[in-house]
């Protein structure tokens, strides 16, 4: 009797787990920062308007880049940076920032 607990706990312990979903490659990329849906948040307690926050970003993200052009804008009730940046292959990239909260505890110098 002992015997086939002991088989039965060591035939159940050998069981493998299901296999994991599969997950798109598309799922799985990278996209922060690439459109407004994927805006980067810039924290409210970022100094200087977030401008920092963001240059270190792009610059973790890119590496050596220069700011082409930029604006401001809101949408659905959240306010939003957008940097055209241009880096040194010459290509081009458009970066978006979440900067509702740090606007809202932003004050002049």
């Amino acid at each position: 009797m002992k015997r086939a607990i002991l088989i039965v706990a060591v035939l159940a312990s050998c069981r493998t787990a299901p296999a994991p979903k599969a997950v798109s490659a598309a799922a799985m990329a990278d996209v922060a920062g690439e459109s407004i849906e994927a805006a980067v948040a810039v924290p409210a307690d970022a100094p200087g308007g977030g401008v920092d926050f963001e240059n270190n970003w792009i610059f973790d993200r890119f590496g050596r880049f220069r700011r082409d052009s930029g604006g401001t804008g809101t949408q659905n009730g959240r306010r939003y940076d957008e940097v055209k940046i241009e880096l040194p292959t010459g290509d081009r990239k458009t970066v978006y920032f979440d900067i509702t909260e740090n606007w809202a505890h932003w004050a002049p110098p």
